[in-house]
């Protein structure tokens, strides 16, 4: 199918899942799952000691903390990362485990690439048939794979208006995580936008939020969707096809913290030099990345 004959297509609806808190004895059995048509995002309640563990991932996957005070040993085929205050580690390809030495939450993200992990995701069936409008991600791999988690501290990241964002990447994923937001978004300062050929996943938190959604119309009235505005509540994530006009606000009182997903790594971002590590993947020919715009 080409992208105009995409382009014409009514685009697959939204989706927003917010997550129970879990229970179970295990780590594995407190995991939730969502995925898009390219990545993964679990979201894992640990209790103090646990290791969550993941066997022969094949690609880099991120982990990722906000919480003060906890004490995060990330440990992959190389070696250990250890994070002790909010921030994210890139876990290279192989064998790995993530403890922590106080209850805390973790995010994951994996690529499609991660076949297990992808099974375990509680919308799988939604992707049962691919979305044509979703460009496939497609493999890379960099000549100098790290082979230790890389640690990256938010409290390291120097503010700076001109970026959007704190953007991180592997290979294959995208990360924008917000700088935190206390109290509501300015709604007259919204940015509603589009993407052509990707899908964006939104992960919240902590706090309260509202996913603004428009489909634009196609030439059948019969298709025609009403605006929606979906409240949501922290941790929760949604998949955003392309084709949907959106935006998101923080709404109510207290620290909003949000995370934007992506997969490929985002052509836009790393042309406006906003990727924070972009040094550790040198440019390669090959390497397919998205194209878009969040302004």
């Amino acid at each position: 199918m080409t992208r105009s004959d995409v382009r014409g297509r009514l685009p697959r609806a939204p989706e927003v899942t917010e997550w129970e808190q879990p229970s179970g004895p295990r780590p594995a059995d407190r995991s939730q799952y969502v995925r898009g048509q390219n990545f993964v995002v679990s979201h894992t309640p640990l209790l103090s000691g646990e290791a969550v563990v993941e066997a022969g991932v094949p690609d880099e996957h991120i982990v990722l903390l906000t919480q003060e005070g906890v004490r995060l040993t990330v440990s992959g085929p190389g070696g250990q990362g250890v994070l002790d205050e909010p921030g994210l580690v890139i876990v290279p390809p192989g064998d790995s485990s993530v403890v922590a030495d106080r209850d805390c939450a973790v995010l994951r993200v994996f690529s499609v690439f991660a076949s297990s992990v992808l099974e375990r995701a509680d919308n799988a069936a939604r992707y049962e048939s691919p979305d044509p409008a979703v460009a496939p991600l497609r493999r890379w791999t960099p000549a100098a794979m790290p082979s230790v988690p890389a640690v990256h501290r938010m409290s390291e990241v120097p503010e700076d208006p001109a970026r959007l964002g704190r953007i991180f990447r592997t290979a294959h994923l995208m990360v924008n995580w917000f700088p935190r937001q206390v109290g509501p978004r300015d709604p007259e300062r919204l940015s509603p936008h589009v993407h052509e050929d990707f899908e964006q996943g939104s992960v919240t938190l902590a706090g309260d939020f509202v996913h603004h959604f428009r489909t634009p119309w196609t030439p059948r009235l019969s298709e025609w969707r009403e605006d929606a505005h979906t409240r949501c509540h922290s941790p929760s994530v949604a998949v955003i096809p392309p084709g949907v006009i959106h935006t998101t606000r923080a709404v109510g009182a207290g620290d909003h913290d949000l995370v934007d997903v992506f997969a490929p790594p985002r052509a836009d971002f790393l042309g406006q030099g906003w990727v924070l590590n972009a040094d550790d993947y040198p440019a390669d020919p090959g390497q397919q990345a998205q194209q878009g715009s969040d302004a």
